[in-house]
């Protein structure tokens, strides 16, 4: 196994482009079968949060696993600790593009991965950002998996961030009213006990709307579990047993938006989210809002 980090820009709408770290790990040799994994840790966590998942899914799956610090959390946010959020706090809009602009970096540097085998793993804010990334890359991801996933901006988020929200940008937020667009399979577990996100204001919505539209889900429910799935389970042994049917759910045919340049727009009321796959990831055009 090789590890190391890697430095890339991601895009900021500013015009400056946001220096970011990730985390990647890869078995010696990438072969036909190799696939990668994105692991994209919670709110106000570090790139090494997801250290142990990555190891374990790299030895016994074939993946090149990346984690990518994204900004405002982390030694982002606290170089000295690494943990920690700046507020006020965006929650998963450019979170989103810098952890896909990550992965995007790897896949450059990596020609060899196999494009038909993308994942994407999260818990808590990080699984909204694995739901969200199906949205903005339709065509990307094989598979993607949120373990006691935010999937809105509720009361709590809206105060813990220290913002307000425009009703534009809690659209974009609300996996659940972006699930028809959502084209893999979803993967989903939650703690019964969790005083953190609540099952029953995102989790379950969501897969409710998922089933509804007849799209593939599997959702797992610990009962007594906390926000880590305490004392009943651990999220690394639930990801470890979910892994089977979220790693071999099947191949997808394709190379991933950016590759193929795709443009995606994505209504959110008044406002329409257009992203630009064809611009580099540290382009100020990589995405723009659009009236209407």
């Amino acid at each position: 196994m090789r590890q190391y980090e890697l430095g890339f820009s991601s895009a900021n709408a500013a015009g400056s482009p946001k220096a970011l770290t990730a985390l990647v790990m890869e078995p010696e040799v990438i072969g036909p079968g190799t696939g990668a994994l994105l692991c994209s840790h919670g709110w106000g966590n570090n790139r090494f949060w997801d250290a142990e998942r990555m190891r374990w899914a790299l030895g016994e799956h074939d993946l090149v696993c990346v984690a990518v610090e994204f900004r405002q959390s982390g030694y982002d946010a606290n170089p000295v600790t690494g943990h920690g959020w700046d507020c006020p706090y965006d929650f998963s809009f450019y979170q989103l593009f810098d952890v896909l602009n990550g992965l995007r970096e790897v896949l450059r540097l990596r020609p060899g991965i196999n494009r038909e085998r993308l994942f994407h793993y999260g818990g808590s804010q990080g699984g909204h950002l694995a739901l969200l990334s199906a949205v903005a890359a339709p065509r990307t991801f094989t598979a993607v998996y949120a373990s006691c996933p935010g999937t809105r901006v509720d009361e709590a988020i809206e105060t813990w961030a220290g913002r307000e929200f425009l009703p534009y940008e809690r659209a974009f937020r609300d996996a659940a009213g972006h699930a028809e667009r959502i084209a893999c399979p979803v993967f989903l577990d939650h703690g019964t006990a969790d005083a953190e996100v609540s099952r029953l204001r995102h989790t379950v919505p969501l897969e409710a709307r998922l089933r509804e539209l007849g799209k593939p889900v599997t959702a797992i429910y610990y009962e007594g579990g906390d926000h880590q799935l305490r004392p009943v389970s651990t999220r690394l042994a639930a990801f470890q047993a979910m892994a089977p049917r979220f790693l071999q759910s099947g191949a997808r045919s394709g190379p991933p938006d950016w590759e193929t340049g795709s443009t995606v727009k994505v209504p959110c009321g008044e406002k329409t989210l257009v992203i630009d796959w064809s611009e580099p990831a540290a382009s100020p055009r990589l995405f723009r809002w659009r009236e209407g």
